[in-house]
């Protein structure tokens, strides 16, 4: 035996359950009625025995299910009735009286469905456009127009304070026309002043 150590480390582990307090093993000693080992199975250290901790000290039922009971379970129940009636008879007719009227109201259309219209099966032309009664009138115009002189309607000439890189306008309702006489042959011009006259746009 060590003088180092004392003998501690050299003890037999079939001493931790001898009636002398070697090593002061207290715990081994208390529960050693539970912790019994069979002679036939190999141990050769404590941590192999205690790994799951020491059985039967919680309970001796080891094949027993483990209770669904929490804390918090247990100590806040669902509120159970007292058994005594808390709103009277009355009330509780009316009640149900008027749930079954909104109900009646709330679905009156879908337990009294009202008749469905008739189908119109004519398409979009026959239906708004093939009118016998309707007589196609053109509308009185409210000046001359010239169809090779007017400057068309468009969204540009509808911004063209607006946009940039217009070039100066000789006219307020034509913005974007340019003089082209050096390159239009004489035969061409629409009634237009040539080149040595002057220009007869509406908006001077």
């Amino acid at each position: 035996m060590s003088l180092l150590n004392q003998g501690r480390n050299e003890i037999r582990f079939n001493n931790s359950d001898g009636k002398c307090l070697l090593e002061n093993w207290v715990e081994e000693r208390q529960v050693a009625d539970y912790d019994k080992i069979d002679k036939d199975e190999k141990i050769t250290s404590s941590a192999q025995i205690f790994r799951d901790g020491h059985s039967g000290i919680l309970t001796t039922e080891l094949d027993a299910r483990v209770d669904n009971v929490t804390t918090v379970r247990h100590s806040y129940k669902k509120p159970e009735p007292c058994g005594v009636r808390l709103v009277g008879k009355k009330e509780e007719l009316h009640k149900l009286m008027l749930l079954e009227k909104v109900g009646r109201e709330v679905f009156a259309d879908e337990l009294n469905p009202p008749e469905p219209e008739p189908l119109d099966f004519r398409s979009v032309t026959m239906k708004d456009f093939n009118k016998p009664e309707f007589v196609s009138k053109k509308p009185v115009p409210t000046k001359t127009h010239d169809y090779r002189k007017d400057q068309p309607v468009t969204f540009w000439s509808e911004h063209k304070d607006v946009i940039h890189g217009v070039s100066q306008k000789k006219t307020g309702d034509t913005p974007f026309r340019k003089n082209d006489a050096f390159s239009k042959p004489i035969g061409e011009y629409w009634n237009e002043p040539g080149p040595h006259e002057l220009e007869d746009y509406p908006k001077m």
